[in-house]
Protein backbone atom coordinates (compact mmCIF):
# COMPACT_ATOMS: atom_id res chain seq x y z
CA UNK A 1 0.00 0.00 0.00
CA UNK A 2 1.19 3.48 -1.33
CA UNK A 3 0.39 6.41 1.25
CA UNK A 4 0.61 9.93 -0.06
CA UNK A 5 2.29 12.01 2.41
CA UNK A 6 -0.62 13.36 4.05
CA UNK A 7 -1.94 10.16 4.53
CA UNK A 8 1.26 8.78 5.88
CA UNK A 9 2.06 11.76 8.10
CA UNK A 10 -1.71 11.38 9.55
CA UNK A 11 -0.58 8.14 10.58
CA UNK A 12 1.94 9.25 12.53
CA UNK A 13 1.22 13.09 13.89
CA UNK A 14 -0.04 13.89 17.34
CA UNK A 15 -3.46 12.66 18.53
CA UNK A 16 -4.88 12.09 21.67
CA UNK A 17 -6.27 8.72 21.52
CA UNK A 18 -5.52 7.99 24.52
CA UNK A 19 -4.41 9.71 27.55
CA UNK A 20 -0.34 9.46 28.25
CA UNK A 21 1.03 6.68 30.55
CA UNK A 22 -0.13 6.89 34.12
CA UNK A 23 2.60 7.67 36.92
CA UNK A 24 1.65 5.50 40.05
CA UNK A 25 -0.03 7.34 42.50
CA UNK A 26 0.88 6.72 46.14
CA UNK A 27 -3.18 6.41 47.80
CA UNK A 28 -4.17 5.49 51.00
CA UNK A 29 -5.65 1.57 51.23
CA UNK A 30 -7.91 0.10 53.64
CA UNK A 31 -5.81 -2.44 55.60
CA UNK A 32 -7.49 -5.13 57.78
CA UNK A 33 -5.45 -5.93 60.80
CA UNK A 34 -6.01 -9.35 60.18
CA UNK A 35 -4.40 -9.02 57.11
CA UNK A 36 -1.14 -7.30 58.96
CA UNK A 37 -1.29 -10.14 61.20
CA UNK A 38 -1.01 -13.10 59.24
CA UNK A 39 2.49 -11.13 57.21
CA UNK A 40 3.87 -10.44 60.89
CA UNK A 41 3.06 -14.39 61.60
CA UNK A 42 4.49 -15.58 58.78
CA UNK A 43 7.75 -13.01 59.17
CA UNK A 44 8.13 -14.78 62.94
CA UNK A 45 8.14 -18.38 60.88
CA UNK A 46 10.43 -17.24 59.02
CA UNK A 47 13.13 -15.46 61.54
CA UNK A 48 12.45 -18.56 63.38
CA UNK A 49 13.63 -20.93 60.86
CA UNK A 50 16.56 -18.85 60.19
CA UNK A 51 17.91 -19.52 63.73
CA UNK A 52 17.20 -23.14 63.65
CA UNK A 53 19.45 -23.31 60.37
CA UNK A 54 22.45 -23.40 62.29
CA UNK A 55 22.08 -26.18 63.96
CA UNK A 56 21.13 -28.76 61.22
CA UNK A 57 22.57 -30.56 58.44
CA UNK A 58 22.01 -33.04 55.84
CA UNK A 59 18.44 -34.05 55.08
CA UNK A 60 16.84 -31.77 58.26
CA UNK A 61 18.93 -28.64 56.42
CA UNK A 62 17.26 -29.48 53.02
CA UNK A 63 13.60 -29.99 54.62
CA UNK A 64 13.70 -26.65 56.73
CA UNK A 65 15.48 -24.52 53.99
CA UNK A 66 12.05 -26.08 51.68
CA UNK A 67 10.59 -24.93 54.42
CA UNK A 68 11.57 -21.15 54.37
CA UNK A 69 11.24 -20.74 50.79
CA UNK A 70 7.63 -21.59 51.05
CA UNK A 71 7.16 -19.25 53.71
CA UNK A 72 8.64 -16.71 51.09
CA UNK A 73 6.03 -17.48 48.65
CA UNK A 74 3.49 -17.28 51.30
CA UNK A 75 5.07 -14.06 52.69
CA UNK A 76 4.74 -12.16 48.94
CA UNK A 77 1.05 -13.55 49.22
CA UNK A 78 0.09 -12.14 52.41
CA UNK A 79 1.70 -8.89 51.47
CA UNK A 80 0.17 -8.65 48.34
CA UNK A 81 -3.45 -9.75 50.16
CA UNK A 82 -2.78 -7.00 52.55
CA UNK A 83 -2.62 -3.95 49.95
CA UNK A 84 0.95 -3.16 51.21
CA UNK A 85 2.70 -4.46 48.71
CA UNK A 86 3.27 -1.40 46.55
CA UNK A 87 4.30 0.34 50.13
CA UNK A 88 6.69 -2.33 50.74
CA UNK A 89 8.22 -1.94 47.36
CA UNK A 90 8.96 1.83 46.88
CA UNK A 91 10.49 1.82 50.83
CA UNK A 92 12.71 -0.80 49.40
CA UNK A 93 13.35 1.12 46.49
CA UNK A 94 14.02 3.98 47.88
CA UNK A 95 16.89 2.64 50.48
CA UNK A 96 19.98 3.58 49.45
CA UNK A 97 21.92 0.76 51.10
CA UNK A 98 20.34 -2.09 49.11
CA UNK A 99 19.83 0.31 45.54
CA UNK A 100 23.19 -1.80 43.84
CA UNK A 101 21.79 -5.07 45.18
CA UNK A 102 18.25 -4.33 43.66
CA UNK A 103 19.91 -3.23 40.14
CA UNK A 104 22.51 -6.33 40.13
CA UNK A 105 19.34 -8.41 40.29
CA UNK A 106 16.94 -6.92 38.02
CA UNK A 107 19.73 -7.33 35.42
CA UNK A 108 20.48 -10.96 36.23
CA UNK A 109 16.18 -11.78 36.15
CA UNK A 110 16.48 -9.96 32.56
CA UNK A 111 19.50 -11.42 31.77
CA UNK A 112 18.31 -14.86 32.37
CA UNK A 113 15.27 -14.65 30.94
CA UNK A 114 13.20 -14.50 34.01
CA UNK A 115 11.49 -11.34 33.55
CA UNK A 116 8.83 -11.38 30.46
CA UNK A 117 8.86 -8.78 27.85
CA UNK A 118 4.77 -7.61 28.84
CA UNK A 119 5.94 -7.73 32.40
CA UNK A 120 8.78 -5.32 31.02
CA UNK A 121 6.54 -3.03 29.09
CA UNK A 122 4.18 -2.72 31.72
CA UNK A 123 6.05 -1.63 34.49
CA UNK A 124 7.61 1.07 32.01
CA UNK A 125 4.29 2.33 31.20
CA UNK A 126 3.27 2.52 35.12
CA UNK A 127 6.55 4.29 35.86
CA UNK A 128 5.37 7.11 33.50
CA UNK A 129 9.23 6.47 31.69
CA UNK A 130 7.62 5.13 28.28
CA UNK A 131 8.66 8.22 26.12
CA UNK A 132 12.37 7.28 27.28
CA UNK A 133 12.20 3.71 26.17
CA UNK A 134 10.70 4.96 22.41
CA UNK A 135 13.79 7.62 22.61
CA UNK A 136 15.67 4.48 23.11
CA UNK A 137 14.21 2.73 20.23
CA UNK A 138 14.11 5.18 17.41
CA UNK A 139 18.00 6.10 18.72
CA UNK A 140 18.95 2.17 17.88
CA UNK A 141 20.23 1.55 14.65
CA UNK A 142 19.07 -2.24 15.35
CA UNK A 143 15.73 -1.80 16.22
CA UNK A 144 14.44 1.96 14.64
CA UNK A 145 12.98 0.14 11.45
CA UNK A 146 11.22 -2.59 13.50
CA UNK A 147 9.82 -0.62 16.21
CA UNK A 148 8.64 1.77 13.26
CA UNK A 149 7.01 -1.33 11.53
CA UNK A 150 5.30 -1.75 14.88
CA UNK A 151 3.78 2.00 15.41
CA UNK A 152 2.68 1.90 11.19
CA UNK A 153 0.89 -1.45 11.79
CA UNK A 154 -0.73 -0.31 15.04
CA UNK A 155 -2.08 2.77 13.57
CA UNK A 156 -3.10 1.20 9.86
CA UNK A 157 -5.32 -1.31 12.20
CA UNK A 158 -6.64 2.07 14.03
CA UNK A 159 -7.28 4.30 10.93
CA UNK A 160 -8.76 0.87 9.48
CA UNK A 161 -11.57 1.14 12.18
CA UNK A 162 -12.48 4.86 11.78
CA UNK A 163 -12.86 4.24 7.68
CA UNK A 164 -14.52 0.87 7.60
CA UNK A 165 -15.85 -0.05 11.20
CA UNK A 166 -18.70 0.85 13.27
CA UNK A 167 -18.83 4.00 15.58
CA UNK A 168 -20.52 4.02 19.43
CA UNK A 169 -19.31 6.61 21.97
CA UNK A 170 -15.62 5.86 23.37
CA UNK A 171 -15.56 6.24 27.16
CA UNK A 172 -13.10 9.14 28.67
CA UNK A 173 -9.49 8.12 28.83
CA UNK A 174 -8.26 8.73 31.85
CA UNK A 175 -6.18 11.12 33.24
CA UNK A 176 -2.16 10.63 34.36
CA UNK A 177 -1.62 11.06 37.53
CA UNK A 178 1.26 12.75 39.33
CA UNK A 179 3.91 10.47 41.12
CA UNK A 180 4.20 11.46 44.84
CA UNK A 181 7.22 11.64 46.87
CA UNK A 182 7.73 9.08 49.62
CA UNK A 183 6.28 9.94 52.94
CA UNK A 184 9.00 10.40 55.46
CA UNK A 185 10.00 7.98 57.79
CA UNK A 186 10.16 7.35 61.45
CA UNK A 187 11.83 4.83 63.79
CA UNK A 188 9.27 2.06 64.47
CA UNK A 189 10.64 -0.72 66.95
CA UNK A 190 6.88 -1.88 68.16
CA UNK A 191 3.51 -2.47 66.76
CA UNK A 192 -0.01 -1.79 69.00
CA UNK A 193 -2.83 -2.54 66.24
CA UNK A 194 -6.07 -1.95 67.41
CA UNK A 195 -9.44 -2.02 65.78
CA UNK A 196 -10.86 -4.52 62.44
CA UNK A 197 -8.94 -1.71 60.20
CA UNK A 198 -5.66 0.25 60.11
CA UNK A 199 -6.00 4.55 59.71
CA UNK A 200 -3.58 5.86 57.74
CA UNK A 201 -1.04 6.72 60.48
CA UNK A 202 -1.24 2.77 61.51
CA UNK A 203 -0.40 1.70 58.09
CA UNK A 204 2.74 3.88 57.85
CA UNK A 205 4.30 2.32 60.93
CA UNK A 206 3.16 -0.94 59.57
CA UNK A 207 5.08 -0.83 56.63
CA UNK A 208 7.94 0.67 58.32
CA UNK A 209 7.88 -1.93 60.80
CA UNK A 210 7.69 -5.06 58.23
CA UNK A 211 10.33 -3.56 56.10
CA UNK A 212 12.30 -3.62 58.63
CA UNK A 213 11.86 -7.25 59.52
CA UNK A 214 11.78 -8.08 55.99
CA UNK A 215 15.78 -6.68 56.14
CA UNK A 216 17.04 -7.82 59.10
CA UNK A 217 15.93 -11.30 58.22
CA UNK A 218 18.37 -11.47 55.62
CA UNK A 219 15.91 -12.62 52.96
CA UNK A 220 15.44 -9.72 50.40
CA UNK A 221 17.80 -10.96 47.73
CA UNK A 222 15.48 -14.76 47.84
CA UNK A 223 12.46 -12.28 48.22
CA UNK A 224 13.13 -9.79 44.44
CA UNK A 225 14.39 -13.23 42.70
CA UNK A 226 10.80 -14.30 43.39
CA UNK A 227 9.17 -11.48 42.94
CA UNK A 228 10.38 -11.11 39.41
CA UNK A 229 9.74 -14.83 38.40
CA UNK A 230 6.37 -13.90 39.21
CA UNK A 231 4.76 -12.41 35.49
CA UNK A 232 2.62 -9.76 37.77
CA UNK A 233 4.03 -9.29 40.91
CA UNK A 234 7.27 -8.02 39.13
CA UNK A 235 5.52 -4.96 37.47
CA UNK A 236 4.73 -3.08 40.68
CA UNK A 237 8.09 -4.00 42.10
CA UNK A 238 9.79 -3.21 38.31
CA UNK A 239 7.95 0.19 38.23
CA UNK A 240 9.25 1.18 41.78
CA UNK A 241 12.77 0.57 40.92
CA UNK A 242 12.09 2.40 37.58
CA UNK A 243 10.33 5.49 39.40
CA UNK A 244 12.98 5.64 42.04
CA UNK A 245 16.00 5.19 40.09
CA UNK A 246 17.19 1.78 41.14
CA UNK A 247 17.23 1.36 37.24
CA UNK A 248 16.56 3.75 33.87
CA UNK A 249 14.85 2.77 30.91
CA UNK A 250 18.08 2.65 29.63
CA UNK A 251 19.30 0.37 31.41
CA UNK A 252 16.78 -2.38 31.49
CA UNK A 253 16.69 -1.76 27.51
CA UNK A 254 20.25 -2.86 27.21
CA UNK A 255 19.93 -5.83 29.11
CA UNK A 256 17.08 -6.96 27.31
CA UNK A 257 18.48 -6.58 24.03
CA UNK A 258 21.21 -8.46 25.22
CA UNK A 259 19.36 -11.37 26.15
CA UNK A 260 16.87 -11.60 23.90
CA UNK A 261 13.77 -10.09 25.32
CA UNK A 262 13.45 -7.09 23.37
CA UNK A 263 11.60 -9.12 20.83
CA UNK A 264 9.26 -10.55 23.25
CA UNK A 265 8.59 -6.98 24.40
CA UNK A 266 8.11 -4.97 21.17
CA UNK A 267 5.45 -8.00 19.84
CA UNK A 268 3.49 -6.91 23.21
CA UNK A 269 3.50 -4.14 22.23
CA UNK A 270 2.15 -4.06 19.06
CA UNK A 271 -0.35 -6.80 20.10
CA UNK A 272 -1.97 -4.25 22.87
CA UNK A 273 -1.87 -1.02 20.94
CA UNK A 274 -5.24 -0.03 21.93
CA UNK A 275 -3.08 0.43 25.59
CA UNK A 276 -0.18 2.42 24.02
CA UNK A 277 -1.37 4.09 20.83
CA UNK A 278 -1.99 7.77 22.40
CA UNK A 279 1.28 7.69 24.22
CA UNK A 280 3.02 6.66 20.92
CA UNK A 281 1.17 9.12 18.79
CA UNK A 282 1.88 12.26 21.38
CA UNK A 283 5.28 10.97 21.43
CA UNK A 284 5.80 11.05 17.59
CA UNK A 285 4.51 14.36 17.08
CA UNK A 286 7.69 16.00 18.89
CA UNK A 287 9.57 13.12 16.68
CA UNK A 288 8.59 14.74 13.79
CA UNK A 289 8.79 17.90 14.52
CA UNK A 290 12.64 17.30 15.78
CA UNK A 291 13.05 15.90 12.66
CA UNK A 292 14.15 12.38 13.94
CA UNK A 293 11.74 11.04 12.42
CA UNK A 294 10.40 11.56 8.97
CA UNK A 295 7.62 10.40 6.54
CA UNK A 296 10.34 8.68 4.13
CA UNK A 297 11.19 6.30 7.86
CA UNK A 298 7.78 5.46 8.35
CA UNK A 299 7.40 4.85 4.75
CA UNK A 300 10.64 2.31 4.78
CA UNK A 301 9.09 0.81 7.63
CA UNK A 302 8.21 -2.93 7.51
CA UNK A 303 4.81 -3.88 8.76
CA UNK A 304 5.52 -7.03 11.47
CA UNK A 305 4.72 -10.27 10.52
CA UNK A 306 1.25 -11.24 11.92
CA UNK A 307 2.63 -14.61 13.77
CA UNK A 308 5.62 -13.85 14.80
CA UNK A 309 7.69 -11.57 16.92
CA UNK A 310 9.66 -8.79 15.60
CA UNK A 311 13.39 -9.66 14.94
CA UNK A 312 16.03 -7.39 16.93
CA UNK A 313 20.04 -7.71 16.58
CA UNK A 314 21.48 -8.34 19.59
CA UNK A 315 25.21 -7.94 19.00
CA UNK A 316 24.88 -4.09 18.74
CA UNK A 317 25.19 -1.83 22.21
CA UNK A 318 21.84 -0.17 22.60
CA UNK A 319 22.11 4.08 21.40
CA UNK A 320 21.76 6.55 23.57
CA UNK A 321 18.13 8.06 24.61
CA UNK A 322 17.39 11.50 22.71
CA UNK A 323 15.47 14.16 24.78
CA UNK A 324 12.15 13.30 25.75
CA UNK A 325 10.14 15.38 23.25
CA UNK A 326 7.06 17.94 23.58
CA UNK A 327 3.82 16.51 22.30
CA UNK A 328 2.20 19.59 20.32
CA UNK A 329 -1.12 18.76 18.40
CA UNK A 330 -2.92 21.11 15.83
CA UNK A 331 -6.80 20.15 14.78
CA UNK A 332 -7.95 20.27 11.57
CA UNK A 333 -10.80 19.19 8.95
CA UNK A 334 -11.04 15.33 8.26
CA UNK A 335 -10.08 13.17 5.40
CA UNK A 336 -10.47 9.48 4.53
CA UNK A 337 -7.47 7.12 4.93
CA UNK A 338 -6.46 4.35 2.82
CA UNK A 339 -7.77 1.49 3.29
CA UNK A 340 -5.50 -1.28 5.29
CA UNK A 341 -5.61 -4.75 5.86
CA UNK A 342 -8.60 -6.33 8.35
CA UNK A 343 -8.43 -7.94 11.29
CA UNK A 344 -8.01 -11.98 10.19
CA UNK A 345 -4.92 -13.28 11.68
CA UNK A 346 -4.57 -14.18 15.56
CA UNK A 347 -2.31 -11.36 16.03
CA UNK A 348 -4.81 -9.14 14.18
CA UNK A 349 -7.41 -10.36 16.74
CA UNK A 350 -5.36 -9.27 20.03
CA UNK A 351 -4.78 -5.62 18.66
CA UNK A 352 -8.09 -5.40 18.06
CA UNK A 353 -8.89 -6.45 21.10
CA UNK A 354 -6.75 -4.33 22.63
CA UNK A 355 -8.36 -1.00 21.05
CA UNK A 356 -11.84 -2.90 22.43
CA UNK A 357 -10.33 -2.44 25.98
CA UNK A 358 -9.08 0.93 25.66
CA UNK A 359 -12.05 2.61 23.96
CA UNK A 360 -15.43 -0.23 24.71
CA UNK A 361 -16.98 -2.03 21.97
CA UNK A 362 -18.60 -5.24 21.26
CA UNK A 363 -16.47 -8.43 21.85
CA UNK A 364 -15.36 -10.53 18.97
CA UNK A 365 -17.94 -13.04 19.40
CA UNK A 366 -20.43 -10.81 17.59
CA UNK A 367 -20.07 -8.71 14.77
CA UNK A 368 -16.77 -6.92 16.03
CA UNK A 369 -17.07 -3.16 16.56
CA UNK A 370 -14.70 -1.08 18.36
CA UNK A 371 -16.20 2.64 19.96
CA UNK A 372 -14.36 4.52 17.22
CA UNK A 373 -15.76 8.10 18.37
CA UNK A 374 -12.78 9.02 20.40
CA UNK A 375 -10.07 8.07 17.83
CA UNK A 376 -12.55 9.92 15.49
CA UNK A 377 -12.18 13.26 17.02
CA UNK A 378 -8.44 12.20 17.38
CA UNK A 379 -7.97 11.28 13.51
CA UNK A 380 -9.37 15.52 13.00
CA UNK A 381 -6.14 16.40 14.85
CA UNK A 382 -3.70 13.90 13.31
CA UNK A 383 -4.85 15.20 9.18
CA UNK A 384 -4.74 18.72 10.30
CA UNK A 385 -0.92 18.13 11.55
CA UNK A 386 -0.31 15.94 8.50
CA UNK A 387 -1.91 18.77 6.24
CA UNK A 388 0.79 21.24 8.33
CA UNK A 389 3.29 19.27 7.77
CA UNK A 390 2.90 18.98 4.44
CA UNK A 391 2.42 22.37 3.54
CA UNK A 392 5.71 22.53 4.95
CA UNK A 393 7.46 20.16 3.06
CA UNK A 394 6.34 21.60 -0.44
CA UNK A 395 7.41 25.37 1.10
CA UNK A 396 11.16 23.55 1.33
CA UNK A 397 10.82 22.26 -2.24
CA UNK A 398 10.03 25.87 -3.28
CA UNK A 399 13.27 26.90 -1.71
Amino acid sequence: MKLSNTALLAIVASSTLVAAAPAKKREFTTVKRSDINEVLEILKDIQGLKQKREFLEGDELIALDARADNAIVDLISALFNSGIIGEIWNTLTTDTALQSTLKNLIQSAINGLIVQGPALISAIWNSGLIGNLFNTLINDADVRSSFLGVVKYIFDFALNLITGGSSTTAAAAPAPAPSAAPAAKREITELNLNGEYLDKRDVSEVVTYIYNAIKDSGIVTTLINKVLADPQQSISFLTSALQYGVVAVEDVYGWAKSSGLLDEALQYLQENGGTYIGAIASWLSGAISSGSVSASDIAAASVPSNTGATSVATTAAAAAPAAKANPTTTAGAATTAAPVPTAAATNNDAVLQSLINAYGGTPNTVATTVATAGLAGSINQLVGAANQAAGSLKKRRVY
